[in-house]
């Protein structure tokens, strides 16, 4: 592990110049250029000094966008509250209830993998399934990014630094829109899709470190290939639910914005992407969206 976290660091270092992670905004009335800046939710917060333009965008901007305000998540009360509402699953329906023995057991050697048997399907038995794809997910992803405690989140750094700064801070989505999104299929297409991220786990965590790699070095195309994998990636109804419709609708918020207020807007790198992604969209909307160099 130790390694991949020198090599990852090397390819920021030789190739932070040509990360397009960064992107300016501007035209079609705008009041001003604007910044779209593609997170990855466990990335180093290094990356704030070491992507070329951050900076002085950051500085230069009236609101700062993202996907939430994460002083939302930051909330004990209000998010206990929530996870009561939204993440337990029906009594009838929880997870040792619905799946075979053998399911459970297939759950189990995958959580014992990466907690060491600290963790069980069984203690999770009363939240929905997919609290615990999300949660399988993040722990694959960790070990493209083994040094990540928790404590530095990429997305929320850049929310403390606009406060420090004195710029307000504005989310697309409220928490419970999010938490909503991730938890609402129902219970069963949730299960089918935990038994997918456990048998899929050791390409899974193949490709967390491939889009790790990519994302680190700014490679969009990249993150656009690995994003939409046929064997891991998402289906054309997953991609709708979490990126496209999203992304339309914070295009329709960016646009007034814009007109009144110089913005910088730092959202998951996986928004960027493709014909329905925000830099596409932004274009077609007449905006010219260029590469921060």
């Amino acid at each position: 592990m130790k390694k991949l976290t020198l090599t990852l660091a090397a390819a920021v270092m030789a190739l932070a110049g040509n990360a397009q992670l960064l992107w300016k905004v501007e035209g079609n009335g705008a009041k001003d250029a604007s910044y779209l800046f593609g997170t990855h939710h466990i990335a180093p917060v290094t990356l704030l000094e070491t992507t070329p333009g951050l900076t002085d965008a950051l500085n230069g901007a009236e609101i700062v966008y993202g996907e939430i305000d994460m002083q939302t998540a930051a909330d004990p009360v209000k998010t206990q509250q929530l996870m009561m509402q939204l993440a337990m699953a029906p009594s009838d329906s929880t997870m040792t209830k619905l799946m075979t023995q053998q399911q459970l057991d297939s759950v189990n050697a995958v959580l014992s993998k990466y907690t060491q048997g600290a963790v069980t399907i069984e203690q999770m038995d009363m939240m929905k399934p997919a609290l615990l794809s999300t949660q399988l997910g993040v722990m694959q992803t960790m070990t493209a990014f083994p040094d990540y405690t928790g404590q530095e989140q990429l997305d929320n750094t850049v929310q403390v630094k606009a406060r420090e700064l004195g710029k307000p801070v504005k989310g697309f989505e409220t928490l419970e829109f999010q938490t909503e999104m991730l938890l609402g299929d129902p219970i069963t297409e949730q299960i089918a899709d935990l038994m997918h991220t456990v048998r899929k786990d050791n390409i899974a965590v193949k490709k967390a470190q491939e889009l790790a790699m990519a994302y680190l070095l700014g490679n969009l195309e990249s993150i656009q290939a690995l994003i939409f994998d046929p064997e891991i990636g998402m289906d054309e109804k997953s991609a709708e639910k979490l990126l496209y419709s999203r992304n339309a609708d914070w295009v329709e918020q960016l646009i007034p914005a814009m007109a009144d207020d110089k913005l910088f807007v730092a959202v998951g790198c996986g928004h960027l992407v493709g014909e329905k992604g925000l830099i596409e969209m932004l274009r077609k909307a007449g905006y010219t969206v260029t590469p921060v160099k």
